[in-house]
């Protein structure tokens, strides 16, 4: 969610602890669905990764898959040998009389396969500085680009379709120095590391629904000091507690006749907020109106989409959830 700029204060403080107004910003965890409905694949096998770093990246693929809790995974070890077996290779799995071939022996409903490339280059170079006695030092530099490429394929093992084809690349580099000598070597397993983790991640994201964290901007007024019990309780998570301690200050608002109703429109802000990440979106939406209608706001409009986008990502996430079951799982 965007940062909002709820302009009702007149004075714009240096020290948010000494103002009177302003926002307080939450960070809030909340559940994003995966690109992709894997639900009706309970089991899953990883077939054959070619390319020069398809062993590691299938190992940690493994890793990824067993960590998500999501699949029941089919050892490699075992899944090769069935390949050989069948003599099929992972690309024949696009022909569903093949597919079907091997449906009939593994248990598992879907099988990822695909390519996984690695390049990496270094590059030396030095200059030089003298300081103010005149003295030259030589600075070597030594700096490695590791650049990790993989695409990853799933098939429905029963009908041969392709489920998801998806293509990443992820780059890391580092730079040594050495002052008179010679840098040190540049740490390659760590770059290969860290770039293999991020496009495992990123296809993770892609089959598996994932925690993000998003922003919530909760307003504050001096007049209204009330508020600052409800916001303790929303960065706490607990949107029950908000949700009451912002009903109440509502309530009490709207019969202090020296509050103006922009200043009240606050409540109603934080209350659609408490609302919304609680999961209640329809309240959510009528409580932003309420306190767009009363300050007339327009940035507080933009909220209304972000009510919406969390609705539609909670009706993939249900559909994603699912029992395997039900989905007709495999």
């Amino acid at each position: 969610m965007k940062n909002l700029s709820l302009h009702v204060c007149a004075i714009v403080c240096a020290l948010p602890a000494l103002c009177a107004c302003g926002t307080v910003q939450v960070r809030v965890p909340v559940m994003k669905p995966a690109e992709i409905n894997m639900a009706p694949y309970a089991s899953v096998a990883i077939g054959g990764m070619t390319g020069n770093a398809n062993g590691p990246l299938s190992a940690g693929l493994e890793e990824s898959l067993v960590a998500s809790q999501r699949f029941s995974v089919v050892d490699r070890t075992h899944m090769d040998k069935v390949l050989s077996e069948l003599q099929l290779s992972s690309t024949d799995l696009a022909d569903p009389a093949k597919a079907a071939k091997l449906g009939r022996v593994v248990t598992a409903g879907a099988m990822i396969f695909g390519d996984a490339s690695e390049t990496y280059r270094e590059e030396n170079s030095q200059d030089s500085a003298k300081d103010d006695k005149g003295n030259v030092t030589t600075i070597h530099k030594l700096h490695g680009e590791l650049i990790e490429r993989a695409t990853f394929k799933v098939v429905d093992v029963s009908t041969g379709r392709l489920v998801i084809a998806k293509t990443y690349e992820e780059r890391r580099d580092d730079t040594n120095r050495g002052y008179n000598k010679m840098p040190s070597p540049i740490d390659r397993a760590s770059l290969e590391k860290q770039a293999r983790e991020a496009v495992l991640a990123r296809f993770m994201k892609a089959i598996v629904p994932h925690q993000e964290y998003m922003t919530a901007s909760f307003q504050k007024d001096g007049d209204m000091p009330q508020l600052e019990g409800g916001i303790g309780w929303a960065e706490r998570g607990d949107w029950k507690k908000a949700q009451d301690s912002f009903n109440q200050t509502v309530a009490d608002s709207e019969k202090n006749l020296k509050l103006k109703p922009a200043q009240i429109a606050k409540g109603y802000w934080n209350l659609g907020l408490s609302y919304e990440y609680a999961g209640d979106y329809a309240k959510a939406n009528d409580m932003i109106n309420k306190a767009y209608t009363m300050s007339n706001d327009r940035d507080m409009l933009g909220e209304l989409d972000n009510i919406k986008r969390l609705q539609d990502d909670a009706k993939r996430l249900a559909e994603q959830t699912s029992s395997t079951e039900a989905a007709g799982g495999k």
